[in-house]
């Protein structure tokens, strides 16, 4: 694990750590969705929200989101915090992380990710570029031509031991470089 710290003459610093993550045909890629939208990807009711924002206030947001490519893309995790609270801020970051890797989500975050997810799922791709676009991708990265169809099923499918198994195989925090600019 690596931290830099750049100079840069602000009232925030901004925060940002990484790693590599998955990519689209990687038999995890669900498990990893679905435990993204839990730990950070999930804006207001994620974990790291909760943690560094609710919990301790050292951020107005905090986020983590996997970009999954053909070959192996980032997981990233990220957060503006006021410059005398960086430390702090970074290592709950981390912590978190750490905390979910190890123990994995709750039943009720699991549920209650599963729904959000599966809930609005229609409304991706309910015009004809969002359908198009939907399209490309399945093209490029040669997934099955009934992963819309299918999309909600997987997600269904995840479970708890699954994530956490899924997080422990493709997330290594000794790998994380975190770079802070304020």
């Amino acid at each position: 694990y690596k931290r830099q710290h750049i100079e840069f003459p602000s009232q925030q610093t901004h925060v940002l750590s990484g790693l590599p993550g998955t990519s689209r045909k990687d038999k995890d890629y669900f498990p990893l969705y679905v435990g993204n939208h839990i730990l950070g990807g999930s804006g207001l009711v994620s974990l790291l929200f909760e943690e560094v924002r609710e919990k301790r206030g050292l951020a107005y947001s905090a986020y983590s989101y996997f970009s999954p490519l053909f070959r192996k893309g980032p997981f990233t995790m990220g957060l503006q915090t006021r410059n005398d609270q960086t430390s702090q801020a970074v290592d709950v970051m981390i912590n978190t992380l750490q905390d979910f890797i190890t123990q994995g989500p709750t039943e009720a975050e699991l549920a209650a990710a599963k729904k959000n997810i599966t809930g609005g799922f229609v409304m991706r791709f309910d015009t004809n570029s969002k359908l198009t676009a939907y399209v490309a991708m399945i093209g490029f990265y040669q997934l099955p031509l009934d992963y819309l169809d299918t999309f909600p099923q997987k997600v269904e499918a995840v479970s708890v031991e699954a994530i956490k198994q899924a997080f422990q195989r493709r997330v290594n925090p000794e790998l994380l470089q975190t770079i802070t600019v304020g």
